[in-house]
């Protein structure tokens, strides 16, 4: 059986321009003070050990144009005492007359990188606690479908795995803290989607997927356990809406655009995606990979429930 694999996004590749593009995407995201390997790791689409055996760290941080950022060996990032950081966060509290503060008021009103917090107290919900303020509610008012569902949403939007900072602006309604709060820190909430997505997705099988693994060699899961997952018949293509991984399957494949006609919302204002029946339900067709297709509002809207007899619906070229 087939299984679509979830992967965090990494850079694509590794040339000398596309490093030194990282580091300034990373510089951007931090905007304040030095700038370490430990925090370059933590945000960067490569590891810092990769620019260092390229480079040399130093060399590395001047050829992104941002030589200052580099601090020498042993030399405290403006080493900030934890002391000097919880008086950091009570003073932006009182700034913002709130007694719970956002990464994003943190950065808008403190000395020091927020950043740089999270990493010394392991989360900003840790950091907040050793404050003294309080942890927000958000972690609580979503259920994970909420949070899955939001973040499917905004790498939607993006066409390709969200940032944590692209989480606090729309189209995300549920901001990048949140699931930080949640899960401790936002790799781990990725990670939860993974699990998430590839369970949805084992499950969400179509019948020709499931023949084939009935033919596996017995260490894959049976045909008979995928049907104990489906129902007594087995039958996972029989609900009208796709899951969440089926869904997000679909997108990936279809590249996160319409298509019949080519929109997305990366570059088109205005646009939504949905995940269309090719067949349409209503008609006997089945909520299963093949029979599954990316439109966006426009072109689903008009389609309606019309079977199309032109090879318009079948999958672009390139699809899994």
């Amino acid at each position: 059986m087939f299984v679509a694999k979830f992967e965090l996004s990494r850079l694509a590749s590794y040339t000398d321009a596309d490093l030194v593009a990282e580091i300034r995407r990373v510089a951007g995201m931090i905007p304040l003070g030095g700038l370490s390997k430990k925090e370059f790791d933590s945000l960067a689409r490569c590891s810092s050990s990769v620019v260092s055996h390229r480079f040399g760290w130093k060399r590395a941080l001047a050829l992104a144009g941002v030589p200052e950022r580099y601090m020498a060996r042993g030399k405290k990032e403006r080493m900030f005492s934890d002391e000097e950081l919880i008086a950091e966060l009570r003073s932006v509290s009182a700034a913002v007359g709130s007694d719970v503060v956002t990464v994003e008021q943190f950065q808008k009103h403190g000395r020091m990188n927020a950043a740089t917090v999270r990493l010394r107290f392991g989360s900003w919900g840790k950091a907040l606690q050793q404050a003294g303020l309080r942890i927000s509610n958000l972690g609580r008012r979503y259920s994970d479908d909420e949070y899955f569902e939001n973040l499917l949403a905004v790498w939607t939007h993006y066409g390709r795995q969200p940032t944590y900072g692209e989480m606090t602006r729309p189209p995300s309604k549920i901001p990048s803290g949140a699931y930080e709060t949640k899960w401790g820190t936002w790799r781990k909430a990725l990670l939860a989607f993974q699990e998430r997505a590839e369970r949805d997705d084992r499950d969400d099988a179509s019948p020709h997927e499931v023949a084939r693994a009935s033919a596996a060699p017995p260490n894959v899961p049976s045909v008979r356990a995928k049907r104990r997952r489906c129902g007594s018949n087995g039958q996972s293509g029989d609900r009208r809406q796709p899951s969440l991984g089926l869904r997000y399957r679909v997108l990936r494949r279809d590249r996160f655009m319409c298509v019949l006609c080519g929109a997305n919302p990366a570059t088109n204002t205005g646009c939504e995606l949905h995940v269309d029946h090719i067949v349409a339900f209503s008609r006997g067709g089945r909520t299963v990979f093949e029979n599954l297709r990316t439109l966006c509002d426009r072109c689903n809207l008009g389609k309606g429930s019309h079977v199309e007899e032109s090879p318009s619906g079948a999958r672009p070229a390139g699809s899994e």
